[in-house]
């Protein structure tokens, strides 16, 4: 019988083994913390992440045998993507999958994810209160008064199990279809090294096109940028519209900086890079510090919405 897997990999192990320092070891930033240099096979682990607990208490590995079949069919085109080179066919797919997976799997997507579950729910509640009528068209007495309670989101709190966000990952298939039809360019950061996250796919677009209602469009917006660092010195950038030529563009010191703060920003709590360096530490207290807003916010009734590892 196979021994199951339950220390795994937010990000996978050959991903942080791009940027270990010289002597094989990654350096992990987290708030409040002294940086600290540790093996890539100890980094980015949660215990049983993707393996929720279903009937009879065990767990389903299913995501995370899915997520490993994806990692080892991208792998062995790094160095490919490293060079630049126009991914086609099969190679492309490959690559977009893994991109999809990574933006999806990330303890940010899967806590997102987790809270979308926690809206769901409270709108069942708040829609079934509202129809709770006897026969003849009145209410209960129990009823009136649980809508009363109900009815002011800062009356309760809804707990949600972190792996009820793992319905996210049933999108990676349609996210990677988007990210095949982007631009891929890939970039040579020669002046300002590049860090990593827990969830280092990330994505930007112009504020300008931002709703206040409906939001930023996510990758349907026309100037959305997504980047993912390959490494210390290279990022991929996906972007709408120019075209794709084997070449490595040079990345200015300045947006180096600044992929590395959206970075940050759009982290869970861990930035990874090949080396310990104080401007990275107060990129770190500064982005991941505090607290942080709700990732989803949604109609009227909006209780908070606690993403737990466990329910009391």
């Amino acid at each position: 019988m196979t021994k199951r897997t339950k220390r795994q990999h937010v990000v996978p192990r050959f991903y942080i083994d791009r940027f270990c320092d010289n002597q094989g070891m990654v350096w992990v930033y987290g708030a409040g913390q002294e940086p600290m240099a540790r093996k890539p096979k100890d980094t980015a682990i949660e215990t049983n992440f993707y393996s929720p607990i279903v009937e009879d208490e065990k767990r389903f590995d299913g995501a995370e045998e899915a997520l490993a079949k994806i990692e080892a069919a991208a792998a062995p085109l790094w160095e490919e993507l490293m060079s630049g080179k126009v991914m086609q066919d099969e190679a492309r797919e490959n690559s977009a999958v893994f991109l999809a997976a990574q933006y999806l799997r990330s303890p940010v997507a899967v806590g997102a994810g987790a809270q979308i579950a926690g809206h769901m729910a409270n709108h069942c509640l708040q829609t079934h209160l509202a129809s709770k009528l006897e026969s003849d068209g009145t209410e209960s007495v129990v009823n009136r008064e649980r809508r009363e309670i109900f009815g002011d989101p800062k009356n309760y709190k809804i707990d949600v199990l972190r792996g009820a966000g793992l319905m996210m990952l049933a999108g990676i298939e349609p996210l990677a279809c988007v990210f095949l039809n982007m631009t891929w360019t890939v970039g040579w950061s020669r002046e300002q090294h590049l860090i990593t996250s827990d969830s280092p796919v990330t994505r930007i677009s112009d504020p300008r096109t931002h709703d206040p209602n409906y939001g930023d469009g996510a990758f349907a917006n026309r100037t959305v940028r997504v980047n993912f660092p390959l490494a210390p010195d290279r990022m991929l950038e996906l972007a709408w519209g120019g075209c794709e030529r084997e070449r490595i563009v040079e990345i200015p010191k300045a947006i180096a900086r600044e992929m590395n703060r959206v970075r940050a920003a759009q982290a869970w709590r861990f930035l990874y890079a090949n080396q310990r360096d104080t401007g990275i530490r107060k990129l770190c207290e500064k982005r991941l510090g505090g607290e942080r807003k709700a990732i989803i916010e949604s109609g009227r009734h909006d209780p908070v919405i606690e993403v737990m590892r466990k329910l009391e």
